[in-house]
């Protein structure tokens, strides 16, 4: 193998006339390319910071929604529990009055019953007084008689 200067100069001539070729020829075309991909990665990595950021956006949206309807819940629950004591206390209230009636009732019943029975008792000791005053009328009249017409009415 022998070595030749001119054919290392030929080729560095080639490699050079190949360089300024491409260059003029297909310089324009891949700096625009590579340009386009550079514009559309910084645009994918925009709309995706974009993205980003509107869903944080949407979660502190929603967690701020969680925390109203969490809020409204318990004042639900607050109002409701109110309304139960209250018609709870009401119907409690209605119960005493029931009872107060149900009981003055009965007072007033006892007191008519008593009232009766002393009425009753009046009449029966009348009948009896005057039954126990014929006995005797209807006799002799003696202290034996009379003891034991007392004695047999007390029986």
């Amino acid at each position: 193998m022998d070595f030749h200067p001119q054919d290392v100069i030929i080729s560095l001539i080639n490699i050079v006339v190949l360089f300024v070729l491409l260059r003029l020829i297909l310089w324009k075309h891949v700096v625009r390319f590579l340009s386009e991909r550079e514009g559309r990665v910084r645009r994918e990595k925009d709309d995706a910071e974009q993205k980003r950021l509107d869903a944080e956006a949407l979660h502190d949206e929603y967690d701020k929604k969680i925390g109203e309807i969490e809020e409204h819940g318990r004042e639900l629950m607050r109002d409701n529990q109110a309304k139960a004591n209250a018609e709870a206390d009401r119907i409690i209230k209605e119960t005493h009055e029931k009872a107060r009636v149900i009981i003055d009732e009965a007072e007033a019943r006892i007191v008519e019953e008593k009232d009766l029975a002393l009425e009753n008792s009046r009449e029966e000791i009348t009948q009896l007084a005057t039954e126990m005053a014929s006995r005797i009328l209807a006799r002799e009249v003696s202290a034996d008689d009379n003891k034991s017409v007392v004695d047999e009415f007390f029986r």
